[in-house]
């Protein structure tokens, strides 16, 4: 019996005191005191992660580092627990714009109407974005 081993080849990037974990040249996950974050670029995590569907307005703020505020809040897709991540996504595209961590557990967070109910951790414009997109 032949056994075929591909080893993933890992590396870390140090960019302005965070770290950057590459696989296979791939910039998947990042350090944020001591958990490791999935970036956007983490496309199987954001794929499959629950999702916080955010309107139109909301989206400037969160490209500028603001956390998820209640009443931009559309919709929830999955469940998760307080601590989890999520993927903030726009309501017309679903597209992702921000890794965050929820404040509130999903059956919670839905009735929440003023407020922060995600931390964020990650957005489209950031410099692990930006990096992350140079690789």
């Amino acid at each position: 019996m032949e056994f075929d081993e591909k080893r993933t080849r890992t590396e870390v990037i140090e960019i302005e005191n965070q770290m950057l974990v590459l696989f296979d040249s791939r910039p998947l996950l990042f350090k944020v005191e001591t958990a490791l974050v999935p970036t956007l670029f983490f496309d199987s995590y954001v794929s499959s992660s629950p999702k916080i569907v955010v309107d139109k307005g909301a989206i400037p703020h969160i490209c500028n580092g603001a956390d998820i505020m209640a009443p931009g809040v559309r919709g929830l897709e999955g469940t998760f627990s307080s601590g989890d991540f999520v993927v903030v996504v726009d309501e017309n595209y679903r597209k992702p714009i921000a890794v965050g961590k929820a404040l509130y557990d999903s059956g919670t967070l839905s009735t929440i109407e003023r407020g922060a109910v995600v931390k964020t951790l990650h957005y489209v414009g950031d410099t692990i974005y930006n990096t992350s997109k140079s690789i």
